[in-house]
């Protein structure tokens, strides 16, 4: 019995001393051996305080946050130093969160602190965590418990605004949709261009990329490839520049030194095509001749560009007006005028700012698929359309 006296008031005296040193150490600023001490004394509310005091002096985010983590897990349970860790430690989260981009696992540890700060009656500091989540119930919920009406309000307003704005955005995009679907593909940029949304814009990107676009225009009529050169005249010539002679005049390039840049038209005089040099210094031949003036085609004619490369205008028994004409290899039909297809009314036009469209006038009726579309199509690449709900595609337009 003695001997167990005497250890019991051995290990007080020893409690004691270490809480002496424990406050001693304190006083010295030697915060880790006083956290040390005190625990080593049975005093872990003293420990965990101590510990607080620690990550307090600390500037980094991440030492700080480790010294209150360690606090409140030395703390007692459910004692009031061990709410004050608590508070320490997830308010330190919050900030970490705060100072940069939210990683996955500083995420987890964010949405936990918002929890806990709110679990602990922090609310406002809760709502400051559901903010950072992107949470607007919860960061609602925290704003009412913590009484600030004002910035509740001010939520609610802003989440109306962005709701009408998303609501906006996608009846927009759904526009959009029905625009291109339709064949109205101007009206879909210009709603595209109207909205700052990078997603509608790059949708406006993609439909921009398809549009028919150079002087010729390759698409399949009826199962057969063609290529056609819209316009009120076409330019032959080794480098014509087409975008500088005006969206009515269409042109071929012949890579050919024989040729001048601009050597020859197909145009019509008085509703008839005719063929006409351009000055060209090699000259035109016609039958061993130099070309003079207009000439008219007929229903045929036989040149040689700068005496040397074949070329052949002829009537098109297949679009109804225009001319076919053959050259270095390639076959065209030039129209001279609105390309006439041979399905009911139906015409091919260049339009003065470049688009090239179909012209239907609803006789017959086109469709893209199931859908009807509009009786003027800005045409674009990848477009298959037939006068049947459902039918085979009469028209597709293959590219330039």
């Amino acid at each position: 019995m003695a001997r167990i006296f005497t250890r019991y008031f051995r290990k007080a005296a020893t409690a004691k001393d270490h809480l002496a040193s424990a406050r001693a150490a304190e006083l010295r600023g030697e915060l880790p051996q006083a956290a040390a001490l005190f625990a080593q004394a049975g005093k872990l509310d003293e420990a965990a305080r101590v510990m607080i005091l620690r990550g307090d002096t600390e500037t980094d985010l991440g030492a700080r946050l480790r010294h209150y983590v360690q606090a409140a897990t030395t703390a007692p349970p459910n004692s009031n130093i061990g709410q004050h860790a608590r508070r320490k430690r997830w308010t330190a989260v919050l900030l970490m969160s705060s100072a940069g981009p939210l990683t996955p696992a500083l995420r987890d540890d964010l949405a936990r602190a918002a929890a806990e700060l709110e679990a602990i009656g922090e609310d406002a500091r809760a709502a400051e965590a559901y903010a950072l989540l992107g949470d607007v119930d919860s960061r609602a919920r925290a704003l009412a418990r913590a009484g600030d009406v004002e910035a509740l309000e001010a939520l609610l307003a802003t989440e109306l605004r962005r709701d009408r704005q998303a609501n906006a955005l996608k009846a927009a995009h759904a526009e959009f949709d029905l625009y291109v679907a339709s064949g109205q593909r101007r009206q879909a940029l210009a709603l595209a261009h109207a909205f700052t949304d990078e997603s509608l814009r790059e949708r406006a990107r993609s439909v921009e990329s398809r549009r028919v676009r150079g002087p010729v225009v390759n698409l399949t009529l009826r199962g057969k490839e063609t290529l056609v050169v819209p316009g009120e005249e076409v330019v032959i010539g080794r480098a014509p520049d087409w975008e500088s002679l005006g969206q009515q005049t269409g042109a071929i390039p012949v890579a050919s030194p024989a040729l001048s840049r601009r050597h020859l038209v197909v145009a019509r005089a008085d509703g008839e095509p005719i063929v006409r040099d351009l000055g060209s210094p090699n000259r035109t031949i016609l039958r061993g001749l130099a070309l003079s003036g207009d000439v008219p085609v007929g229903s045929q004619i036989e040149l040689r560009l700068g005496g040397e490369v074949p070329l052949v205008v002829r009537r098109s028994r297949d679009f109804r007006g225009a001319v076919e004409i053959e050259v270095a290899g390639g076959r065209f039909i030039a129209p001279l005028g609105p390309a006439m297809l041979g399905v009911g009314r139906w015409r091919l036009e260049r339009a003065p700012d470049g688009w090239v469209e179909l012209w239907t006038e609803d006789q017959p009726p086109a469709f893209a698929g199931s859908l009807r579309i509009t009786e003027r199509v800005e045409l674009l690449i990848g477009d298959a359309i037939g006068s049947e709900r459902g039918g085979e595609p009469l028209l597709e337009m293959k590219g330039t």
